[in-house]
């Protein structure tokens, strides 16, 4: 077996190019780090790096020792982080959720990062079927979904709303014939698009609304990217539905309105996790910051 604090060595002499640097970041003397690449490439009888002047460059045996080393170390970071179980402010958090849910708690998440340095926030924007695909194959410990899943390996926790909003240029706002000013305007797409205006016009209580087919809408427009979706709204180029916290992000927020319906629509928010697997404790800490903002509850 090779000893692991040649390759600690070694890791940190590829990473930095620099004999005297990682002398300096591994508190040994540039001959004592010689001596670990030495030992090193006796023990896997192979040249692992050349030096050129002042820096390095590996052979093909050096990348291949190195990207073990990186895989060593990677699973004794893993080993650590999985002891530390029942710590609630310690270890690395994995959730994943839609863009939109996103940009609302990221920040929040944040926060309890740097109020429990411990804690390794990860983030992941998906859509909903990836979402229980990453929990099925352990990518994904916690998962914020807006449909809940019958499928006996999940278990689903009622955690909040995500309130939609039907988002129309500025100067239709006061339209006296909102089905007539869709149709005119036409539809940009995106991704949950057709899924946000059947829920829509199913639940606004709007009976023009309600009897309009999302499909039958001229297609105006089409982007995937959260961050751009409005803008065309904004030059007057079509309309579209969206989870209404996405407005305030958006620099143009004045060129858009959003429709007042007799009715708020939304969606409701589950937290998912494998129904086969105990969470630590660290994600009680992490839903207890999300919940309030969630459920409307957060100052």
């Amino acid at each position: 077996m090779l000893n692991p604090l040649w390759l600690q060595t070694f890791i940190c002499l590829v990473e930095t190019g620099s004999f005297t640097r990682t002398a300096q970041l591994r508190f040994m003397t540039q001959p004592g780090v010689s001596q670990h690449l030495k030992k090193l490439e006796q023990a896997c009888n192979a040249e692992l790096l050349i030096r050129l002047g002042k820096g390095i460059e590996l052979t093909e045996q050096g990348r291949k020792v190195y990207q073990y080393a990186l895989s060593l170390q990677q699973s004794e970071d893993a080993l650590l982080d999985s002891l530390k179980f029942d710590e609630p402010f310690e270890g690395r958090c994995i959730v994943a959720c839609s863009g939109a849910l996103a940009q609302r708690i990221y920040p929040v998440m944040l926060a309890v990062q740097v109020q429990y340095p411990g804690l390794t926030i990860e983030l992941e924007v998906a859509p909903q079927r990836s979402i229980l695909q990453g929990i099925t194959q352990s990518d994904i410990d916690l998962g914020i979904s807006t449909q809940r899943d019958d499928n006996e390996h999940f278990s689903f926790q009622s955690c909040g709303i995500e309130p939609l909003a039907l988002m129309l240029p500025s100067e239709h706002a006061d339209s006296t014939d909102i089905a007539e000013t869709l149709n005119s305007l036409g539809l940009i797409y995106h991704p949950d698009v057709l899924h946000y205006l059947n829920l829509y016009f199913s639940h606004c209580g709007d009976s023009a609304l309600a009897s309009c087919d999302p499909a039958r809408f001229k297609r105006s427009g089409r982007v995937n990217q959260l961050s751009q979706i409005l803008l065309p709204v904004s030059l007057g180029l079509g309309f579209t539905v969206l989870p209404s916290s996405t407005l305030p992000k958006f620099t143009e927020q004045t060129h858009i309105a959003m429709y007042r319906a007799p009715q708020p629509v939304a969606e409701p928010l589950y937290f998912v996790q494998s129904r086969h697997r105990q969470l630590a404790a660290r994600y009680d800490t992490l839903k207890a910051a999300i919940l309030p903002l969630l459920t409307g509850q957060a100052l």
